[in-house]
């Protein structure tokens, strides 16, 4: 029988500390189309960050009961912390994301606060209702929004929105694949949950080609790394839905690439983040998994 894991592995898999490079390449995806200035992007990344935080250990607070018989390998059940704590860091992590999000500006922090607000109403609603997945893709969905309203590019509102709605459509397939495993008797949404990701590679090509007007070439070329690892979680893994979804997770900071990629190439920006980010946070993303369960 596999050892179960110790506390520092447990805090781990509490934080889905696996997914956070992909949380740093969403937020950084709105302040690199921004220009954002160093301090502002270091206060929305920290913002993004201790929010992704906050949400995953106010979830895990709320849900110890349904825990305690469904997931009993998690840290609560097995009472390697007590509940409080884990409500208190939940607390404190939502007071570091908004003040940290206020030093970048009151755009981002208005952004902040309705991150906050999604955080709340997925952690009340997502096992009550299968809806509850609009708010934890409207999380990820406004990471783009913070970082653009750290830099001073308001006009560029319109291009964040589309990059956020992508990501909306990217997380919601992942959510309804995620449902499946939580709630076998649920069987459906496989089908949708695959045009989901159809219509993410539609609207980050329609964000660079259409609106930003960047070469067609490089537009489709971006396209590539994302539509191939996409279908490659779907059918490796199409008999074992936690790995679909932790893969799927993966994959997210290579639908940031399908806008920065031509964004990078088309200004010659070959040494940027824009250029490197998003592939070493799916690199990073993936190594992480290793280390403690992405969900």
């Amino acid at each position: 029988m596999k050892k179960p894991p110790g506390p520092l592995r447990a805090l781990a898999a509490s934080a889905r500390l696996a997914n956070l490079p992909s949380v740093v390449s969403n937020v950084w995806c709105g302040l690199l189309l921004g220009g954002a200035g160093l301090f502002d992007s270091g206060a929305a990344t920290m913002a993004a960050v201790s929010l992704y935080l906050c949400g995953t250990f106010v979830n895990d607070w709320a849900d110890r009961g349904w825990d305690q018989t469904r997931r009993p390998e998690r840290a609560l059940p097995r009472g390697l912390f007590p509940p409080a704590m884990y409500l208190s860091l939940a607390l404190a992590l939502a007071a570091s994301g908004l003040g940290t999000a206020a030093l970048a500006g009151p755009h981002a922090l208005t952004v902040a606060a309705l991150i906050a607000l999604c955080i709340l109403l997925y952690t009340w609603l997502h096992k009550k209702t299968a809806w509850a997945i609009v708010w934890m893709a409207l999380c990820r969905a406004l990471l783009p929004l913070l970082g653009l309203a750290a830099s001073a590019q308001h006009a560029l509102w319109p291009v964040a929105s589309i990059a956020g709605l992508a990501l909306f459509c990217h997380v919601a397939g992942i959510s309804l694949f995620a449902r499946r495993e939580s709630l076998p008797q649920q069987s459906g949404g496989g089908n949708l949950a695959t045009w989901c990701f159809v219509a993410c590679a539609l609207m980050m090509t329609s964000s660079t080609f259409v609106m930003l007007k960047l070469p067609p070439a490089a537009c489709l070329l971006a396209i590539v790394p994302y539509a191939t690892w996409t279908c490659h979680s779907l059918l490796r893994h199409k008999n074992d839905t936690g790995a679909r979804v932790s893969s799927l997770l993966a994959g997210i900071p290579l639908a940031d690439w399908m806008l920065l990629l031509p964004l990078a190439l088309a200004h010659g920006a070959g040494t940027t983040p824009a250029l490197w980010l998003p592939p070493l946070a799916f690199l990073t993303g993936r190594a992480l998994q290793r280390l403690a369960p992405a969900t």
